[in-house]
């Protein structure tokens, strides 16, 4: 008797063992659902990126760990709230991919969204490598970050950007803690599958719209950033190299750059052609440079993910945060040196040579995979 005892004691413990490898097999056979919510129509094609790239990598390591996911993809300006319930229903994770979170129309859009997730109390909402600025956000916006960040669906919230100020607004812990990690958008070569064309021989000048510096704070007038396209363009033809104008996709920045071109007496066929019509043709574009000097954040993320060396023009801090988690802070370069084209070309003649840290790259690559795993197995 006391035999048959141990042996159910024995067999218990064993059982009791393999319980976590039982529940772990059993999630991998369910196919969880998740739901990316994506800023699908806006033209400044950096954000539809990021939602595309998010998806690609929750569908990649969710693979690579053996779990069964299905992932789509919801417009965050879907009007029709009636459709937006629809996608919601089922969904065991509900995904902000990422982008600035500077909005007070913005976030309270998606406080609307999470009133809506309210109604479907088994669904995990994760906020993934948001926008968070070094400086304090006006109080209202301060308000619904806070709302938004604390929300008793919300699991985690991830950032690409100042780690220290996105603390300041999580008030209670959440299921898994805050990471500093990538924008998405670091993975659209292997989302889009899309290589450098190690061939080129032309500079890719990404342009911006002239207000954005001051409006930013900065002491820079719309004539000084048409003067330092200028000189830029001056330096790069001195020294021999090729160059064409390009931009993200937003109307306003490609005006600008047509409208600097014929002040300079150039040719728009020649120097800018067409304007971009999607995400993936801005990918395909800057994979065709040799280097980039770029005003747009993610005209630089996209240059690191294909490993085009990249200069960036900084209006806003969240190029500089980017810079630090890449290891490249001199390459980008603040209002104090931008009437400086020498300087800049001389930044940018460094990147060609140097590459990039793939070391750190690879680390930061590592430590946001860590984070997309919580989304799948919350």
């Amino acid at each position: 008797m006391l035999l048959c005892k141990r042996v159910y004691f024995v067999a218990d413990m064993y059982l009791w063992k393999l319980l976590p490898r039982i529940q772990e097999d059993k999630m991998r056979l369910s196919k969880k659902k998740i739901l990316v919510f994506s800023r699908m129509h806006i033209t400044n094609f950096g954000d539809p990126i990021i939602a595309d790239c998010c998806k690609y990598i929750i569908k990649k390591t969710a693979k690579e760990n053996r779990y069964r996911v299905k992932v789509t993809m919801a417009d965050v300006y879907e009007k029709d709230i009636a459709v937006t319930k629809k996608l919601l229903k089922g969904q065991k994770a509900v995904v902000f991919p990422g982008g600035g979170l500077n909005s007070v129309v913005f976030n309270n859009k998606l406080l609307e969204i999470l009133k809506l997730i309210e109604e479907q109390k088994n669904t995990s909402v994760f906020f993934n490598a948001v926008g968070i600025l070094k400086v304090k956000p006006r109080k209202k916006n301060e308000e619904l970050l806070i709302k938004l960040f604390n929300h008793n669906q919300v699991k985690q919230v991830t950032t690409r950007g100042d780690y220290d100020q996105l603390l300041k607004y999580i008030q209670s812990p959440r299921v898994y803690p805050e990471k500093l990690v990538f924008d998405p958008a670091i993975w659209v070569n292997e989302a889009y599958e899309i290589e450098h064309s190690i061939d080129s021989e032309k500079i890719g000048i990404g342009v911006i719209r002239p207000e954005i510096f001051q409006s930013n704070g900065n002491d820079f007038s719309a004539e000084d950033v048409f003067q330092m396209y200028f000189n830029i363009v001056n330096e790069l033809e001195a020294k021999g190299f090729a160059w064409e104008f390009f931009s993200n996709g937003m109307k306003e920045d490609y005006n600008f750059g047509v409208e600097t071109l014929k002040r300079m007496g150039r040719s728009t066929k020649k120097y800018i052609g067409k304007n971009v019509k999607s995400s993936r043709e801005l990918v395909e574009k800057i994979a065709s440079y040799k280097a980039v000097i770029a005003a747009r954040l993610h005209a630089n993320i996209i240059s690191t993910s294909l490993r085009v060396p990249s200069v960036a023009l900084v209006w806003n801090d969240k190029m500089n945060l980017f810079a630090e988690i890449i290891g490249e802070e001199e390459r980008y370069i603040g209002v104090e040196h931008l009437k400086d084209a020498d300087y800049i070309v001389h930044q940018l003649e460094l990147a060609i040579k140097n590459g990039y840290d793939e070391k750190k790259i690879d680390c930061m690559k590592n430590v946001t995979v860590e984070t997309i795993k919580n989304i799948i197995i919350s």
